[in-house]
């Protein structure tokens, strides 16, 4: 074709040709803005998916609430079906948090069986994220919903810690893509340095509350060892102790037991416990029978954590043991168990500390049991100078040959007594007593036989008087016993029988070639009959001895009988 139509055709021809390039550019524009357009769609989901987490792990939830939210956000974005989520807790037994989520319908102690075969999981530790283990079709090694085809495992990571797994599955291919799996490994990385830093920010909790405590504890320990150090008597410190350690260290049931080195028992001094049903100790306790359990096999610190199982069988011969009770870790305390801390000063056993029943309801924590220890090292002390200071208040009153109270001792109980007995109205009684001849055995015997016979006439007045009634050397080979309370009939009948006991013993010496008997002179005198003060009183007993003397020795004469003689 030639001429103008030639033309016409060609320009045609160029114009569809324009136009055709100018629609593939429009619609090449229109595909690149959807494709921008559903990119920054994807990343608006991503960043709101992980301004949501941020917030989720945010609050101080368990880690199973938290993942049951985070299995919520991720179907709200992704086309997630199931999800099984592992956190690692940072603590001694390393447990493992674990939350089922959505349609698994796998049990949960299957997963924890397959989670604790796959131990190529927990490391090595890796200084990026490590990717996205997909698996598809029915013969993946785990399964959550056998509906679902597609799976992907993704591991916690930080380069510090592994925080734990989750796995999540799918019947939508898309999960698998590209861009799925691109925001699932971003949204684990925000989630592993989300429980590294929940993790983190738990143990500087635990670490304030156990500072604190500690703190806390020294102070309460500091407080009673002031109030140990009030006490100047053994009774009052003991008592004081077990009351400490109940209000101030948290134990509902506490005794405290003295070891008694001449009868090789523990004798129980103190104890404190809660409710009516709290059954005591023995009051008596043989050695052996509370040091068996002082061996490594209940050791923890200085103490002895004697579980119940301990306590109802043989574990020698069954061969269980809790081992884990043992370290003392955190576990319900059971109403049988029991912590033994023996109170020491150097190589010397001087007792027992018994405690049971914490105020927590657990099984307390290794500082608990040491902050017991530091207060039984201050108890300790506080027991020895109680001691010491005792010991040199006996020595003030006692007579230290016969370790009956001395002169002194008698006259200030005697003035007591008296006045206490003229508020009463109470009788009292006096009996002033003398051996028989004793002269005559110092000069033929000796003196040191003179003192066994002192010594055992002492042992014998001791044994036929009551805890509250005064055994003293007056002086020389005259002595006096002060009954309070008691009537001029029933002092006659102890003082005579005192004089029956004494005439039937023999003293027995090395330096004796013989077995010696000897006897006994008493006098009564009762107060307010026979005087109202406390020369009339001793007077008047004087008197009755001197009386008995006269009358022919071992005998027993009243004042009153004196004062019938004078009037007949």
């Amino acid at each position: 074709m030639n001429g103008p139509g030639a033309l016409a055709t060609l320009g045609f021809a160029a114009l569809l040709a324009a136009a055709g390039f100018l629609g593939w550019a429009v619609l090449r524009k229109v595909s690149e803005a959807r494709r921008r357009t559903a990119e920054l769609a994807r990343k608006n989901r991503e960043l709101r998916t992980l301004r949501e987490l941020s917030v989720l792990f945010s609050g101080v939830g368990p880690d199973e609430e938290v993942f049951a939210r985070l299995f919520e956000t991720l179907r709200a974005a992704l086309p997630v079906r199931a999800l099984a989520a592992v956190s690692y807790d940072e603590d001694p037994d390393g447990r493992a948090s674990v939350t089922l989520s959505g349609e698994v319908t796998l049990e949960r102690r299957t997963f924890l069986d397959w989670l604790a075969s796959r131990r190529d999981l927990e490391g090595p530790f890796l200084p990026v994220s490590p990717a996205p283990r997909v698996e598809k079709g029915p013969a993946r090694d785990l399964v959550l919903n056998a509906r679902c085809t597609h799976q992907v495992l993704l591991p916690l990571q930080t380069p510090a810690v592994i925080a734990g797994l989750f796995v999540v599955e799918s019947d939508d291919p898309a999960i698998a893509e590209p861009q799925t799996l691109s925001v699932l490994s971003v949204v684990a990385d925000h989630v592993a340095l989300s429980l590294q830093d929940r993790n983190l920010r738990r143990q500087m909790q635990a670490v304030n509350e156990r500072l604190q405590g500690r703190a806390d504890t020294l102070q309460r320990i500091l407080e009673v060892s002031n109030e140990l150090k009030a006490n100047l008597s053994t009774e009052g410190v003991v008592s004081s102790m077990v009351r400490a350690v109940q209000k101030s260290l948290g134990w509902n049931t506490v005794t405290l037991s003295l070891y008694d080195r001449t009868e090789n028992v523990f004798e129980r001094r103190a104890h404190a416990g809660n409710g009516p049903d709290v059954l005591l100790p023995p009051a008596r306790t043989p050695r052996d029978e509370l040091a068996r359990w002082f061996s490594e096999r209940y050791r923890i610190s200085k103490s002895y954590f004697v579980t119940h199982i301990d306590r109802s069988r043989d574990v020698e011969s069954s061969g269980r043991i809790d081992r884990r009770r043992r370290t003392a870790a955190a576990g319900t305390w059971h109403p049988d168990d029991r912590i033994y801390l023996p109170l020491t000063a150097g190589d010397q056993l001087v007792g027992v500390l018994e405690v049971t029943e914490p105020f927590s309801g657990k099984v307390p924590r290794l500082e608990d049991v040491q902050a017991l220890e530091i207060f039984a090292n201050q108890a300790v002390t506080a027991i020895q100078s109680a001691r010491a200071y005792e010991a040199t208040q006996q020595m003030s009153v006692r007579d230290s040959l016969t370790e009956a109270f001395n002169h002194r001792y008698f006259q200030e109980t005697l003035a007591k007594e008296l006045t206490r007995h003229e508020r009463s109205g109470h009788p009292l009684a006096l009996v002033m007593l003398d051996i028989d001849d004793f002269k005559k055995i110092n000069d033929h015997f000796g003196h040191p036989v003179g003192d066994v016979v002192l010594r055992g006439l002492v042992d014998e007045m001791t044994k036929g008087v009551r805890e509250m009634d005064t055994v003293a050397r007056y002086g020389g080979e005259e002595f006096a016993i002060v009954f309070p309370e008691t009537t001029p009939e029933k002092a006659w009948f102890v003082a005579d029988r005192l004089r029956t006991r004494v005439a039937s013993r023999v003293f027995v010496s090395p330096e004796l070639p013989h077995p010696l008997a000897i006897t006994i002179s008493l006098g009564l005198a009762c107060y307010p009959d026979d005087g109202s003060s406390k020369r009339q009183l001793i007077d008047r007993a004087d008197q009755a001895l001197y009386q008995a003397k006269r009358s022919g020795k071992n005998c027993l004469v009243t004042a009153s009988s004196l004062a019938d003689l004078r009037a007949f």
